[in-house]
């Protein structure tokens, strides 16, 4: 039935067709709900199995295709929170695109380590859902009206913690979803954009933590975007038939000289000579 599914995408195959391919026993009713056991069992086990007719009419069964290994070797459970950690990390389609969605996954598993209140997921859902398109959010907490414009979101032993700028406070706060209630949702884009300075310290080829120096280095045509990609964007390059010169600022130097061992003979350090000393030194370091 799984090989005639495939075969048959997209269009789908009819009940009646289907029936006849598997070939229960028995009458035409219980041939039906056998079916339904079956692709019931099919969808539990990975699969993505779908009745596409409208309300009324025969059904008609298509084979969607995904990466069903997610669905293989997690549970229901661990599903729900993948997918929902995926719309934490701003990856909607994610769900979908792994074959997540449609399973019938219960709510997200108990994360306390503690014994706490019933859990609140219509928060939880409506915080993902202004989170994915940047919406301003009107709460009540600690028995307060809240307006909040919410930048991200994290599991925590209280349950999921909601960051955002609530308006009249200067500070980001933390509210557990939990505890949260009359959420409402503005309109999209509501929310002011929230900023984010330490964006690019999560590069440690960006810390500042020696001396600024540019240094040049060469490579290839081919390789000139894996190199840029790593090492950083050039403020100057110069390009040959068969060889491009970068100049690169270098604020960390250790940082730096891992991507190059990371890189290895696709790039070259030309200069300055005090760079190409600490290279040698650290290699030569490594044969002891």
């Amino acid at each position: 039935m799984l090989v005639a599914l495939v075969a048959a995408e997209p269009k789908g195959i009819r009940t009646p067709r289907l029936l006849k391919i598997a070939a229960f026993g028995g009458g035409e009713e219980h041939h039906v709900r056998q079916l339904k056991r079956l692709i019931e069992d099919l969808n539990g086990a990975g699969w993505d199995i779908r009745n596409t007719a409208s309300p009324g009419q025969t059904a008609i069964y298509r084979a969607f295709a995904g990466d069903n290994r997610l669905r293989l070797s997690l549970t229901p459970e661990q599903r729900t929170e993948l997918a929902r950690a995926a719309l934490i990390a701003g990856y909607a389609e994610f769900a979908t695109r792994a074959g997540i969605e449609g399973t019938g996954a219960p709510p997200t598993p108990e994360l306390r380590t503690a014994p706490q209140s019933e859990r609140n997921d219509d928060a939880l859902n409506k915080v993902l859902y202004a989170l994915e398109r940047h919406c301003r959010l009107r709460f009540v907490y600690k028995r307060r009206p809240r307006v909040v414009h919410p930048h991200f979101v994290y599991p925590g032993t209280s349950g999921w913690h909601l960051v955002g700028h609530e308006d009249g406070s200067e500070k980001h706060k933390r509210f557990v979803t939990d505890r949260m209630s009359d959420v409402r949702v503005d309109l999209p884009r509501t929310a002011d954009p929230r900023y984010e300075p330490y964006r690019d310290e999560l590069d440690p080829l960006t810390w500042a933590i020696d001396e600024p120096m540019d240094v040049t280095v060469e490579t290839t045509p081919a390789h000139r975007n894996q190199v840029e990609t790593l090492l950083g964007m050039s403020s100057y390059h110069e390009i040959d038939d068969d060889a491009v010169r970068l100049t690169i600022r270098v604020t960390h130097r250790a940082a730096f000289r891992n991507r190059l061992y990371e890189l290895g003979p696709r790039v070259r350090v030309l200069a300055p000579e005090t760079i190409r000393r600490e290279l040698l030194q650290e290699l030569e370091s490594l044969l002891d």
